[in-house]
């Protein structure tokens, strides 16, 4: 389990009318009006182009299919499809690179045991100042 969990509490029946609400404004603020709007834009548009009307399911299916052409259009960092040519590396090249990748999975784990030890020793003086504190 993480040690930075957060966990959230609902308590009771306003809690879950809170999360009824939030739900639903969320639901209506990133589904229901973007699609009311891509609906409207496209019918709009049929006045010039000759093309068919489309409903509120149809206009839902237009957002869906913005929304996530913007999403994998825009994420330049992280490709969700990639195609790369093959690249025939020599021995050398395919030693350096596992080298480089074993170093870093030591660095990781360098990383990682240093960071809890740095963790255990500030809860180690925490616990220190309280017991002063309460002498």
């Amino acid at each position: 389990m993480k040690r930075n969990t957060r966990i959230i509490q609902i308590s009771g029946l306003r809690g879950i009318l809170m999360v009824v609400f939030i739900a639903t404004c969320l639901a209506a603020g990133f589904v229901a009006f973007p699609s009311l709007v891509a609906m409207h834009v496209w019918n709009y548009a049929t006045q010039y182009i000759s093309l068919p009307l489309i409903n509120f399911w149809q206009g839902l299916m237009l957002w869906a299919i913005v929304a996530i052409s913007g999403f994998i259009l825009n994420d330049r960092k992280k490709y969700l499809v990639a195609y790369s040519p093959k690249t025939n590396l020599n021995d050398e090249e395919v030693k350096k690179i596992l080298e480089t990748v074993k170093l870093q999975s030591q660095a990781r784990a360098l990383n990682s045991m240093i960071l809890k030890s740095v963790n255990e020793q500030q809860k180690d003086k925490k616990s220190e100042k309280k017991e002063e504190e309460n002498v």
